[in-house]
């Protein structure tokens, strides 16, 4: 369980509502770790992945838990589900730079008033920085996160390994409430 998922889930557990529970959405949710953490946390959760290999595990998630799985490549989402909590961990990273900002804006749309988004990004001096994917400044953070409210925003460089070797990482940390 990422730490990233624990805290959103804890800022986001006041929103159960009287006519639903609360929902969350999260894309790229791999073979569901978080998702079922989230769904054991009284959520509905909804969770995008593009990868054809976990679809059993989510689908058999999907019988023991109110989660529901879409297989899709973000880059080409279409549009989201309204949602008290959106997480990504380490995903959005790999959403190619000429449909980033589309895909953000439909992140913020599907927020629902005083969500939580939490998401880790890659920044520019990451070792993966130049290859297809999404790699930002500081400011270009600052500003994907205009008119939220940040509640954390780290920036860390570290050396470690990937799962291709060492590694330099360079990532933020995201957690913002939707206004």
């Amino acid at each position: 369980m990422r730490p990233l998922a624990r805290r959103a889930a804890e800022l986001a557990a006041d929103r159960s509502r009287a006519d639903a529970p609360a929902t969350a959405v999260e894309l790229g949710c791999g073979i569901g770790i978080e998702a079922r953490f989230l769904a054991a946390s009284g959520f509905t959760v909804h969770t995008v992945d593009e990868d054809a290999s976990i679809e059993q595990a989510m689908a058999t998630l999907s019988t023991q838990l109110p989660i529901h799985h879409t297989r899709a490549d973000l880059a080409q989402l279409p549009e989201l589900p309204r949602t008290d909590l959106l997480l990504s961990c380490a995903t959005l990273p790999f959403v190619p730079e000429p449909a980033f900002g589309a895909l953000w804006a439909r992140i913020r749309e599907a927020l629902r008033p005083r969500g939580i988004l939490a998401v880790d990004l890659f920044g520019e001096r990451d070792d993966w920085a130049g290859t297809d994917g999404t790699y930002l400044r500081r400011a270009d953070v600052e500003a994907l996160l205009d008119g939220l409210e940040i509640l954390e925003l780290t920036e860390e460089e570290r050396d470690g390994r990937s799962f291709s070797g060492p590694k330099h990482w360079h990532t933020f940390r995201v957690i913002a409430r939707a206004r």
